[in-house]
């Protein structure tokens, strides 16, 4: 079906760009500069430092103890860097999908995204291979990038590729459907769907960062490509100027004072707002050193964005344990910009070198190209999908297990231990676990982490439930490998499962005064409350 529905792609013409309404430069695909657009490479850079120095602190705390003295700052540091990228996403792909023939489009996209990617990831899998240290999560459905709910990837930031891939698969069956000129109506159609679902589901009903195809497009992480989609038609019809780009700042500010889900949408409005002002205002013309540095940030911005996880994962290593937080970090983001402007302009090549390939093929060769691309990335995302959904209808009756018992007897862990033992609920005495911290990330929300591990049976699936006061603050499954622990008697074969928790809570769910507890249940409703409550 999809052979045929593709085969007729073919003898399309293309569509001319429609105009900025300043200048007739035309977007450009992703990674590459194009005259008239040099500010949008300028953004992407700065998207990419942005996301470059939030995981900085991150890894500096997580991996070297440091403390992170404006954590509130730049945890938001990471969200406004996405949401910049997809911003700019959504309004350059909303003048390809009109230019280019759909063949042409989604052949373009995948060429963008999958050979620098798998390369970076053959690159780290390789030197980390060499070093002794584990790396990701090398599977078929993790390298599809395909929307397949909670998992672990190779480099930890696949979540946003996971998402372009999806928009991209999105936008060439809208072309497909011969929908591509009513693409306003249709992003604002789908930001209406956001809104209703923003409104009428429960907060963390839906994963912002890692859902399942099913739940993608109701992602809050949507938001600025929807609003990216528009910015052609607005900057056209002459009602968004540069000085538009001046109400970012105060949107930007408020979504330190409210919780993720709107923050989404504020630091979404934000982005397209500033994307909408870097592409009517002047353009950067790149004659000093600073601006042609700027551009040059943009160029390689994938590249950066790819690989500075592992880069600090292996400065981590390396560094005295003496070095402070602000050393490493400095060493790391230096490190992590140096290969970035070493491999960039090969990107770069790579990139155009497979466009070329692309524009001299035959049709059939890219309807037979993008016929096999489809079915192993929906195959893929329904495989996930599945997987997640099974795991919804765990938590579900984990949480039916859970109100099976007293609500006293989540008060303390000594009451919980006792009411699981009376009723024979336990889980065997291999289980090892830990709650490990409660920390604040903004005014609003605080991250529980934790880990939970059967080595008699490494299978076991589990959900987190943290409880404080007495009252259920969050559910949350095993989303994460925890390498760091597998030196650790009793956990050596759990390099390879899931069994790390992080979970993001309202603040005020788990006040500074409430006693935290948390239970792990299988499967099958047996129980356990895990000790420690580091971070209190």
């Amino acid at each position: 079906m999809i052979t045929r529905l593709v085969r007729g792609l073919s003898s399309r013409s293309a569509v001319p760009l429609v105009a900025t309404g300043r200048a007739p430069a035309a977007p450009v695909a992703v990674g590459t500069r194009a005259a008239g657009l040099s500010n949008i490479q300028v953004l992407r850079g700065l998207a990419a430092s942005a996301v470059l120095v939030h995981h900085t602190a991150h890894y500096a705390e997580a991996l070297r103890g440091a403390g992170r003295p404006m954590r509130a700052l730049d945890a938001m540091l990471g969200l406004w860097g996405v949401a910049l990228f997809f911003a700019i996403s959504g309004f350059l792909m909303a003048g390809l999908v009109l230019r280019d023939r759909p063949l042409a489009f989604l052949s373009h996209r995948i060429a963008r995204i999958f050979p620098t990617y798998l390369a970076v990831v053959a690159l780290f899998a390789g030197l980390f291979a060499a070093l002794g240290l584990g790396f990701g999560n090398l599977t078929p459905l993790t390298l599809s990038l395909a929307p397949a709910g909670p998992r672990a990837y190779p480099l930890t930031v696949e979540w946003t590729l996971v998402f372009e891939t999806s928009f991209y698969a999105g936008l060439f069956l809208v072309a497909l459907a011969g929908l591509a000129r009513r693409i306003v109506p249709l992003a604002l159609g789908w930001l209406g769907l956001m809104a209703a679902a923003f409104v009428m589901l429960p907060q963390g009903a839906v994963d912002l960062t890692l859902p399942p195809l099913y739940l993608l497009p109701l992602s809050g992480a949507c938001i600025p490509f929807a609003g990216g989609l528009l910015l052609p038609r607005l900057i056209t019809s002459g009602r968004l100027r540069p000085a538009a780009g001046l109400l970012a700042l105060p949107l930007a500010a408020a979504c330190l004072l409210v919780e993720i889900d709107a923050a989404r949408w504020l630091g979404g409005a934000a982005a397209v707002l500033l994307v909408g002002a870097a592409a009517t205002g002047p353009q950067i013309r790149g004659e000093g050193p600073l601006s042609r540095a700027a551009l040059a940030l943009g160029d390689g911005s994938y590249v950066l964005y790819l690989v500075h996880v592992p880069v600090l994962w292996l400065t981590a290593q390396a560094l005295p344990a003496s070095w402070p937080g602000f050393a490493y970090g400095l060493v790391g983001i230096a490190a992590a910009l140096g290969l970035a402007a070493l491999l960039g302009p090969l990107d770069g090549a790579l990139y155009r070198h497979l466009r070329r390939r692309i524009d001299a093929a035959s049709p059939r060769s890219l309807r037979w190209g993008l016929t096999l691309y489809l079915l192993l990335f929906f195959g893929c995302a329904a495989w996930g999908s599945i997987e997640t959904a099974r795991n919804d209808l765990r938590e579900s009756r984990a949480r039916a297990a859970l109100a099976g018992l007293p609500p006293e007897a989540w008060s303390g862990r000594e009451s919980a231990e006792a009411a699981l033992t009376g009723r024979d609920l336990g889980l065997p005495a291999t289980l090892r676990g830990a709650l490990e911290a409660i920390e604040p990330v903004s005014p609003t929300e605080a991250i529980v982490s934790g880990f939970a591990y059967d080595p008699a049976r490494p299978e076991r699936g589990m959900i987190l439930a943290l409880y404080c006061g007495g009252r259920l603050a969050g559910l949350d499954r095993p989303r994460r490998l925890r390498a760091d622990l597998t030196a650790r008697p009793g956990f050596e074969g759990a390099g390879r499962q899931r069994i790390g928790y992080r979970m993001r809570i309202p603040r005020a769910a788990c006040p500074g005064d409430a006693v935290p507890l948390a239970i792990v249940v299988d499967e099958d409703g047996r129980m356990a409350a895990l000790p420690g409550t580091a971070g209190r």
